[in-house]
């Protein structure tokens, strides 16, 4: 990959060898002589490297990097010096330089450095390139239903993707399509060529939270990674971070959320300083978030702060009519995963499915028409392949919790949990499934007193 590379520099020796260097590795160069002419170059167009000197006849270079950094804060800069010191380098390299080389320069080491970079540049062009063939393969697909619930949401998704600092909540039961929502803000932003960072917090272990979210420094805690590591908020700087039920999250973490939405910044475990990033949130819970702000689970201050857009996606029961839309489209994703060539469903089968309630939503639809493509040997799915199974129904009765009371909402929360499960004979799934929750999420209630 030949590189355009920028030498700011008035020295003769120093340009000459760079020259020499530049050519035998097959990259283009420009030179500059003073500011006022790198910035002249600068505004005609954008090179893949800066070589900026400390030291030009007219501009100090430090107070160039700065003009560089605001105007193409994307064009890596390497400081070159005869005089530098170290309180001169960490200075240049906290407003945002890539490296500090001194002189008499070391061309073994710009070689390793032009090496580096086209690497670097190599890679940044392959994610480019994956991150827009999501975004086409994503485009490609249609938003699937005609009833006026599902299409309000979509208009109102498309009204805030053009906002790209509104925050916006996403509400539902589990399999409604939360993420594929939060997607269709995304690529549909201004942000769509920048990451997107999926976060599901339910799958979070409590003791890693904070440190999955927000990143820590090196050698922060015990068992901490040598290079620290960088959380999922500073992952999708520029893009889009969605938090998956969020509503799972522990208060303390929640905490930090919330200083992140007011301030914009964040502080890495283990760091004594704080990070400014451009980051738009997008949150998703299956929980009744209002009636966990009632009982103390979640924080009021962060409820409002994601609340701003509200975006609430109707179960499938409540949209049956797009029920066999979403069928056509199924038996096509399948047949294309499997090679077949199922034409449809019969008549019975299609009334079997509309008469369904689907408590799993659309993710439970797809999950029977995929066994039932996989498994048919005709044009057509007949109602022998449509396997629908209804919940268990627990009774209705009271549920002993003991008589040692009065407990706490955690502790009933987790005797509940505990006497449902043995009813189910520690079907977990089950468990989880009738309480509205995730199986994470059943887990941690249980492991309130290490049950689980």
């Amino acid at each position: 990959m030949e590189l355009l590379i920028h030498v700011i520099d008035d020295e003769d020796l120093t340009c000459k060898a760079l020259r020499h260097i530049f050519e035998r590795e097959g990259h283009q160069a420009v030179f500059s002589r003073s500011g006022k002419e790198a910035l002249e170059r600068l505004r005609q167009s954008r090179p893949d490297l800066i070589l900026l000197d400390l030291s030009l006849p007219d501009v100090n270079g430090i107070e160039l990097l700065k003009e560089i950094q605001s105007s193409q804060p994307q064009v890596p800069v390497v400081m070159i010096s005869g005089f530098g010191t170290i309180e001169v380098a960490v200075e240049t390299l906290k407003l945002g330089a890539r490296d500090f080389l001194t002189k008499p320069l070391n061309l073994a080491k710009v070689t390793s450095l032009l090496e580096n970079l086209r690497a670097q540049l190599r890679l940044e062009k392959e994610v480019q390139q994956f991150r827009t063939d999501q975004q086409n393969q994503f485009l490609s697909q249609h938003v699937i239903g005609n009833t006026p619930l599902i299409q309000k949401c979509y208009s109102l998704a498309r009204s805030s993707s053009g906002n790209d600092q509104l925050t916006v909540l996403i509400t539902g039961e589990s399999g409604t399509g939360k993420e594929f929502l939060a997607r269709y803000i995304h690529y549909h932003s201004p942000r769509r060529h920048k990451p997107l960072v999926t976060v599901n917090c339910s799958a979070l272990p409590k003791d890693l939270v904070e440190s999955e979210l927000f990143g820590y420094e090196r050698g922060a805690f015990t068992g901490a990674a040598t290079s620290g590591k960088l959380g999922k908020f500073e992952l999708a700087e520029e893009g889009t971070l969605f938090l998956d039920e969020i509503g799972d999250l522990q208060l303390d973490a929640q905490a930090k959320i919330l200083r992140f939405l007011q301030e914009k910044e964040l502080q890495r475990i283990g760091s004594p300083y704080t990070k400014k990033l451009n980051v738009r949130v997008l949150a998703a819970t299956n929980r009744d978030i209002e009636a966990s702000v009632a009982k103390g689970l979640f924080r009021e201050d962060l409820f409002y702060r994601l609340n701003v857009m509200r975006i609430h996606l109707p179960p499938l029961r409540e949209r049956k009519d797009d029920i066999p839309l979403f069928i056509l489209h199924f038996i096509q994703v399948f047949n294309r995963e499997f090679g077949k060539r199922i034409l449809g469903v019969t008549p019975e089968a299609e009334r079997r499915l509309l008469r369904y309630d689907w408590p799993g939503n659309i993710r439970e639809l797809r999950n029977i028409i995929e066994r039932a493509v996989h498994l048919a040997t005709g044009p057509y799915l007949t109602e022998e392949l449509i396997q629908v199974e209804r919940p268990p129904r627990i009774s209705a009765g009271p549920v002993s919790l003991g008589t040692e009371g009065p407990f706490s909402l955690r502790e009933m929360e987790r005797r509940y949990a505990t006497s449902l499960l043995e009813s189910l004979k520690g079907n977990k799934s089950k468990a989880a499934h009738i309480l509205g929750i995730s199986r994470a999420r059943l887990r941690r209630i249980l492991e309130a007193k290490e049950l689980a």
